[in-house]
């Protein structure tokens, strides 16, 4: 009877297991999108952006002006709250390739792409 032929084997079928494991969460996992970091506006006149923090602060940004803002995300809904401002704005949110398109209460689609 050869043992360490046989814990060659079970070693080598943890680690293909392992491997497999690995594989499929990194697919699940890294697939998903992520509203976080800077994007920037790729349809409008004026050029502007919204960063998202993993803290849940926010920042629009102007030409002209900045915005501090907090956010909350609920399913494919982001609601911004604007400093200074006590109504929330509810917004839909989607990706479509590398883009953010956030669609307003009118149905209004804004684009954005990371910067």
């Amino acid at each position: 009877m050869n043992i360490g032929g046989n814990m060659k084997k079970k070693d080598l079928v943890a680690i293909i297991l392992l491997s497999l494991i690995f594989i499929i969460l990194f697919i699940i996992i890294g697939d998903k999108k992520s509203i976080i970091g800077k994007w920037k506006s790729i349809d409008a006149k004026d050029e502007y952006y919204y960063v998202f923090n993993k803290d849940k602060t926010c920042l629009y940004e102007m030409t002209s002006a900045k915005l501090n803002c907090t956010y909350k995300i609920d399913d494919n809904h982001i609601t911004i709250l604007y400093e200074g401002n006590e109504k929330e704005n509810k917004f839909e949110y989607s990706f479509n390739k590398n883009n953010l398109i956030i669609k307003d209460i009118t149905g209004k689609e804004y684009k954005f792409i990371k910067n």
